[in-house]
């Protein structure tokens, strides 16, 4: 009997000693990564809080460290997903790590969701100042948020509106210019169609024989002939009157 519970105080003194011994590197290995965040060293704590949130994934002191880590290094996904590992762990300030997780969506600009947590928050701990600031502050951010919103809709229906109208400013411009190049075009027809029928007129008109060409020529010699006397005639008649005139000084 005595050998049996030696053996059992044995066993159980091993058991505390690992125990312990757990409980010693946890403690160490969370100190480290403290005295880094401290330092301002995020990449390092994160580091460190991160192999200490593996080792130990029940923790959720570990990942409350761990997702302020990823909050500093600006990691707000990141840090959203540790800080709701957390509330897995009745041993962490709910209050807290919702308003943290609230200070999160705001990095975002995500205001909608960082006023849901920060109400959850303010249920949580009804008093705390900077939660309610922080309410406030992200309704008048997400009323900004909404306008802003509102007027860049507003600004693209006018620039889609503005195209619209371009286009079919611009489209009534070309159907005008192809109207007139049809005008333009059918007026070079009708011209290239009138002209061509006096060409074929023209061609279709009788041409005269050798005999009446012939003709022609004698009347037309003929009356350049009597245009010939009548221009001697008159010449005549001009020296005539000359020489009286000069009988008539001689007197």
């Amino acid at each position: 009997m005595r050998k049996f519970l030696f053996i059992i105080g044995f066993l159980s003194l091993i058991l505390a000693q690992n125990c312990f011994a757990l409980s010693y590197e946890k403690v160490l290995k969370n100190k480290n990564a403290k005295k880094a965040y401290q330092k301002e060293d995020f990449v390092k704590a994160e580091e460190l809080f991160k192999q200490s949130s593996i080792e130990y994934p029940d923790e959720g002191k570990i990942h409350y460290n761990l997702a302020n880590a990823h909050y500093k290094n600006e990691k707000y996904d990141e840090a959203i997903a540790e800080y709701e590992a957390s509330l897995k762990n009745e041993d962490v300030d709910k209050a807290k790590v919702l308003y943290n997780i609230g200070d999160s969506y705001f990095q975002k600009q995500d205001y909608q969701k960082a006023i849901e947590y920060y109400r959850d928050s303010l249920i949580e701990n009804p008093n705390d100042a900077d939660t309610k600031y922080n309410y406030e502050l992200t309704r008048q951010y997400l009323q900004q948020q909404q306008e802003q919103q509102q007027q860049d809709q507003d600004q693209d229906q006018q620039d889609k509106d503005q195209e619209q109208q371009d286009k079919q400013q611009q489209n009534q411009e070309q159907e005008q210019e192809q109207q007139e190049e049809q005008q333009q075009e059918q007026q070079q027809e009708q011209q290239d169609q009138e002209q061509q029928q006096n060409e074929q007129e023209q061609h279709n008109q009788p041409q005269p024989t050798d005999e009446e060409k012939k003709q022609a020529e004698r009347i037309l010699d003929a009356m350049q002939r009597a245009e010939d006397d009548n221009q001697k005639e008159r010449m005549k008649k001009l020296l005539q009157q000359d020489q009286v005139k000069k009988v008539d000084k001689n007197w």
